[in-house]
């Protein structure tokens, strides 16, 4: 029985734990001995001090968002030899020791934080596992483990470059895109004739965002909409309030089944440019429109969207119906969306979360086992000869 560690950070639901869960799911259908256990490693260190953390970090993104983003792109957008002597002083010794408690053949890191930990451990030659980075975001921090990770699964072709230029072989580096569950990758079926828009609305599993401008559109007889408010219950009062056919809320969707029977439903998606729920509605082939920004890795998703066309920014100061309308009415318009999509898409090297498990399966786990066999042959066969 094989035993793989995933760590993505916090333990509020977010696009490293979607990811996560995404890829246990096709490791156990490939393999159904195989043991995962997800595990936020800053709770294993202290619960307290994990939601007292995440709770500050929530506050400072929200109401201080550009000393947020000043103190992103200090620390985080470029190497930090403060910021990794802080972490490593703090924190390593106890991530050695999970790692020893745990005894995983194989760690897989959806965020930044335990990747770099890891890879330093790997470094020292402290830890001999090998471990995986999924990467959750369009562009890469500089805080991720790099060198000394045995396998990449990137968002682009401008990823794969830019580990390449960090001195990672190019063979240990897949464009997988952002991994999302297989659910997603099912046809969309052919809806029956209806002659209104359906506009699905994510701030993401918080709610984040500015969604109150939807308002306006509660009496609309041309688009309805559909909110999903996470766990953002103010959000979803403000919503329900209104009474309205055309604009109606959702609690926090755990399902991948009922997630994707709303992308189904869908026409358009309205969202912020957080890695994973971008990637959905490529998946999907959905036209993205972005409502806000949150400071941070947030805007440099959307540096990397936008000038591909991937995603449409909205306008603050014009109607969110008037500019969906402009957008979908207007075939050109459809077809630069769908052709920046497939362009996108051509750069994959696997094309599903379920194809990079397999990947991986055949490269570090199915290839170890090998060799293990090839070496117990070989004693075996030399005590025989010897005897």
């Amino acid at each position: 029985m094989r035993k793989i560690l995933l760590l993505p950070l916090f333990t509020m639901e977010s696009g490293h734990h979607r990811t996560a869960d995404a890829f246990m799911e096709s490791l156990r259908k490939l393999d159904s001995s195989i043991q995962c256990e997800k595990v936020d490693f800053l709770s294993y260190v202290n619960s307290t001090f994990e939601k007292s953390l995440s709770e500050a970090y929530l506050k400072w993104i929200t109401k201080w968002p550009s000393v947020y983003s000043k103190f992103y792109m200090r620390f985080f957008n470029r190497k930090s030899a403060i910021l990794e002597f802080t972490y490593e002083t703090l924190f390593l010794e106890k991530m050695e020791r999970m790692i020893q408690e745990k005894q995983p053949d194989l760690i897989i890191c959806t965020h930044s934080f335990p990747s770099f930990l890891v890879n330093k451990l790997k470094e020292f030659r402290i830890c001999n596992v090998p471990v995986v980075n999924i990467y959750t975001d369009f562009c890469v921090n500089h805080l991720w483990g790099k060198k000394h990770v045995d396998l990449h699964f990137v968002p682009s072709q401008d990823t794969k470059e830019q580990l390449i230029n960090n001195a990672v072989p190019k063979e240990n580096i897949i464009i997988s895109g952002i991994l999302t569950n297989n659910h997603f990758l099912k046809r969309k079926k052919r809806k029956p004739n209806d002659w209104k828009m359906h506009v699905l609305v994510a701030g993401g599993s918080l709610g984040l965002g500015e969604l109150s401008s939807l308002r306006e559109s509660s009496n609309s007889k041309l688009v309805e909409y559909r909110v999903l408010c996470g766990s953002n219950f103010s959000l979803y009062k403000t919503i329900a309030s209104l009474h309205s056919d055309a604009v109606r809320p959702y609690s926090y969707v755990t399902s991948p089944a009922q997630m994707n029977q709303l992308y189904d439903w869908a026409d358009a998606l309205i969202t912020k440019p957080g890695g994973v729920t971008v990637s959905e509605g490529l998946t999907k082939k959905l036209p993205i429109f972005i409502h806000s920004v949150l400071p941070g890795q947030e805007e440099r998703n959307m540096n990397f969207l936008e000038p591909r066309g991937l995603v449409q920014r909205l306008n603050d100061d014009r109607p969110i119906e008037e500019q969906i309308i402009s957008v979908l009415h207007h075939p050109a318009a459809v077809g630069k969306i769908k052709r920046a999509m497939q362009y996108y898409a051509n750069e994959m090297e696997v094309h599903s979360c379920m194809e990079a498990a397999g990947y991986m399966y055949d490269r570090l786990i199915n290839h170890a086992d090998q060799m293990r066999i090839h070496y117990i042959d070989q004693v075996f066969s030399s005590l025989y000869q010897g005897g």
